[in-house]
């Protein structure tokens, strides 16, 4: 592992990962993740990196963020594993209850997308300093924008995190689209109840509507 980049790392622990282990795509970090920006990075040691990582197969996602409760000076034994598998008919990648006792689809079906960092009015792209973020939201609120016809997606006010300090946002979307399109063809689950998936600026003013992110089989 010593000839590897730090971004190299990320998913290589010989203690739970294998290469072929029928994934359909995985998350790519840069080299600070798990922390928020670049400024961080030297707090995160390479045995937290190796544990990390994040993949799409074709019935679940699965992810393992670990914690490094000593920072840099952490070693592999003290590393915490903090492993999320959640199937494919569960939230986010399906609605799930409203107050534990209805479905929540009154206001559309969940999203999962991509939010990528920007400054300067959405001029500039502010990825390499603080990573995308992989995010998802309960329901879409039928696609409106927080300022009427303008700013971020209603739905982002509700937004919680899956994933920071990624670099292939949208790649892995591509790929979880896919995944998620053929477990729905093979369970018959509604499709109201499905998650969309879309990519969107970190910037208020932005006119521009949420992309949606096509899909994508596999990762090259």
């Amino acid at each position: 592992m010593g000839d590897k980049s730090k971004s190299d790392m990320y998913g290589t622990s010989k203690y739970i990962q294998t290469e072929s282990d029928g994934a359909l795509g995985k998350a790519e970090f840069y080299d600070f993740a798990p922390a928020p920006c670049v400024c961080c990075g030297f707090l995160i040691p390479d045995a937290q990196r190796a544990r990390m990582y994040a993949k799409i197969y074709d019935n679940k996602y699965e992810a393992n963020i670990p914690l490094a409760p000593f920072c840099c000076l952490t070693t592999e034994l003290c590393v915490v594993d903090m492993f999320t598998v959640v199937n494919h008919d569960r939230p986010p990648s399906r609605a799930g209850m409203c107050c534990y006792c209805i479905p929540c689809t009154c206001c559309g079906g969940p999203v999962i997308y991509s939010l990528k960092p920007k400054c300067c009015c959405g001029m500039m792209d502010c990825s390499a300093n603080c990573g995308q973020q992989i995010k998802a939201a309960p329901c879409k609120f039928f696609g409106l924008k927080k300022f009427l016809c303008c700013g971020a997606p209603c739905y982002e006010s509700c937004g919680y995190s899956l994933l920071g300090g990624v670099k292939n946002g949208d790649k892995f979307l591509q790929v979880w689209h896919a995944a998620l399109e053929g477990y729905k063809k093979k369970t018959e689950l509604p499709a109201k109840e499905m998650a969309i998936f879309q990519t969107i600026d970190d910037c208020e003013i932005d006119w521009r509507k949420a992309k949606n992110v096509p899909q994508q089989q596999t990762m090259a």
